[in-house]
């Protein structure tokens, strides 16, 4: 087994892309066939109805994880609750998650923006490869009103 530091944390919620702001977070390769990893998670009481509905559900959560450094490109997993925890500075949350295959759904979220801008053509062919070729480290986040 590998232990990384997570840098970043996001969930992936219908039509938006959800930060969750860390104070601390580990993530576990397994190294197993099943290609699983454990993300713990330390972070602000703040969160505690967030993670609270992901485990009265039982439903499972696609996240994306910066490993070690911010600047690093996200990795994508779905994940299950395993625990939640309320200490007394924070939550400490416990998921098991399987890696999902990362080039190729950069590109496909890439394309699927661009095209939702109403890009078109040879310009859609441009940007995407500029945006392949730039390939932002941190996914677009959406403001919560």
């Amino acid at each position: 087994m590998k232990t990384f530091k997570v840098a970043g944390f996001f969930l992936n919620e219908p039509n938006q892309l959800r930060e969750i702001k860390l104070i601390d977070g580990l993530i576990i390769n397994k190294e197993d066939d099943k290609q699983a990893w454990l993300i713990e998670l330390f972070v602000s009481k703040d969160y505690e109805e967030v993670f609270s509905h992901y485990q009265k559900q039982e439903d499972e959560m696609n996240v994306q994880v910066l490993i070690s450094h911010p600047n690093n490109d996200p990795a994508t997993f779905t994940a299950e609750m395993r625990d939640m925890k309320t200490l007394e500075s924070g939550i400490n949350i416990l998921l098991e998650g399987r890696l999902q295959q990362m080039r190729t759904e950069y590109a496909k979220r890439t394309l699927e923006k661009l095209v939702k801008e109403g890009i078109e053509g040879d310009a859609l062919i441009e940007t995407f490869n500029q945006s392949m070729q730039r390939r932002r480290n941190a996914p677009a986040i959406k403001e919560n009103k």
